[in-house]
């Protein structure tokens, strides 16, 4: 009878254990997304938005904004550099084009002020990229220089605009590309 109590005891102590134990190793990955995981650069901050499935990185030392927006846009943030008006604005809205040659024909920018445009690739995403120079709304004597990198994906028109007074956008073009390559679409 002694030998019956302690094997009912050491069965019931170890299905206690086994129940511990699988609650405790339970994958808790599957019950929030998670963002690809990649190494973040010193100076920059990784941001990801789950609901429209993308992330790229940032400059931590530059001022962010989300202004007001409506459709079609669904997310627009705007990242400025604080000493000057150099800024970084990363927008998403729905599109009815349905290829980047139909983005390109679009006309969003003038051919005239077209410096180069190519197609690209980031991350495994082919990409619409154009370089061009624009006059500043405020002071029509000065011109900005912009890069803007267009994806398409999920029914979506993702835009990367980058843009700084013509003879300091070289300071910013390195900080410029790592946004851009950083950029991930899921």
């Amino acid at each position: 009878m002694k030998n019956k109590i302690l094997t009912f005891g050491l069965t019931t102590m170890l299905v206690i254990s086994i129940v511990f134990i699988s609650g405790c190793t339970q994958d808790e990955s599957s019950s929030s997304p998670t963002p690809p995981i990649t190494p973040v650069t010193l100076g920059y901050i990784q941001g990801y938005d789950h609901e429209l499935g993308f992330g790229f990185d940032y400059p931590e030392d530059w001022e962010m904004q989300v202004p007001e927006f409506g459709p079609p846009y669904e997310n627009i943030e705007v990242f400025t550099k604080k000493e000057d008006s150099t800024q970084i604005k990363v927008s998403v809205k729905s599109t009815n084009h349905k290829s980047l040659a139909e983005v390109k024909a679009f006309g969003y920018v003038s051919q005239e002020s077209i410096l180069e445009e190519k197609f690209v690739e980031v991350n495994g995403r082919e990409a619409y990229e154009v370089v061009f120079k624009q006059l500043v709304a405020v002071n029509p004597n000065v011109y900005n220089k912009a890069k803007w990198v267009i994806f398409l994906a999920n029914g979506r028109e993702y835009k990367i605009e980058c843009d700084a007074a013509e003879d300091m956008y070289s300071e910013y073009e390195e900080i410029f590309g790592h946004v851009i390559n950083s950029f991930n679409i899921k």
